[in-house]
């Protein structure tokens, strides 16, 4: 078990400074904690990496309150990876696809959300993607079977994304009525739906309180690539190397 920290800008992202900015409005901090429960991972320096859990907040009362600026979100590729490996955004804003390989990358996403195919693109390029409307897009490169990453887009400027650290803090909320949300990638969607639950934000603030994910059921499935077919055995291989 663990408990994790996430932060605004938290597990590697970069993002512009003033990401969550409403107008007009002072909010208070919401800070809760997130806790792994029958998970396979195996722990490092006693502690179990449980990075990639998103929490946000779905206003009840009144139109969805919208940030003064939309994240700058930066992707990148590196050693064959995508880091970091999830990724939350709001709604409308940009992500780029760096490829800081020495070899080509072709990004793509042919899952529910934002669906694109960035094409084959060489070390030191870069393609950028807008999501425009929310939900989950599963990341993949269609050369490289081992790299996948997972963008989630939510209609709200109040969420954070969990380090492998410990807390969870929600920055510059409104006071008012919400529904609490949890994703995480090795959790069932029942498992996920019994996790959500309204809260109550006053000026005063408050805490989230606890949130134990559960991962039991969840079994990884090998994915196709960007034509729905399984990889070619030789893929991933220095053929593909810049010249």
């Amino acid at each position: 078990m663990a408990v994790l920290t996430v932060g605004l800008s938290g597990h590697g992202v970069r993002v512009s400074p003033a990401r969550a900015e409403v107008r007009g409005v002072a909010g208070v901090t919401l800070r809760g904690r997130v806790e792994l429960i029958n998970t396979r991972l195996k722990p490092r320096n006693g502690r179990i990496d449980a990075s990639g859990v998103v929490v946000w907040l779905e206003p009840l009362d009144g139109p969805i309150p919208r940030g003064t600026t939309r994240q700058k979100v930066v992707l990148d590729q590196r050693n064959k990876r995508f880091v970091p490996h999830v990724v939350a955004i709001e709604t409308g804003s940009m992500i780029d696809f760096p490829n800081g390989d020495p070899f080509f990358h072709n990004v793509f996403s042919i899952y529910n959300g934002k669906k694109f195919d960035l094409g084959l693109y060489a070390s030191g390029e870069t393609r950028p993607v807008s999501f425009n409307r929310p939900g989950i897009s599963y990341i993949f490169c269609n050369i490289h079977p081992q790299m996948s990453a997972v963008v989630v887009v939510v209609d709200t400027p109040y969420f954070a994304v969990s380090d492998n650290a410990g807390a969870v803090a929600l920055s510059n909320v409104a006071p008012g009525r919400y529904r609490l949300m949890v994703w995480h990638e090795r959790a069932l969607p029942e498992t996920l739906a019994g996790l959500s639950r309204t809260v109550q934000v006053s000026q005063a603030g408050m805490e989230l309180g606890g949130m134990r994910v559960s991962e039991e059921g969840y079994v990884p499935r090998p994915h196709p690539n960007k034509h729905g077919q399984e990889y070619d055995p030789r893929s991933g291989r220095p053929g593909y190397r810049k010249h």
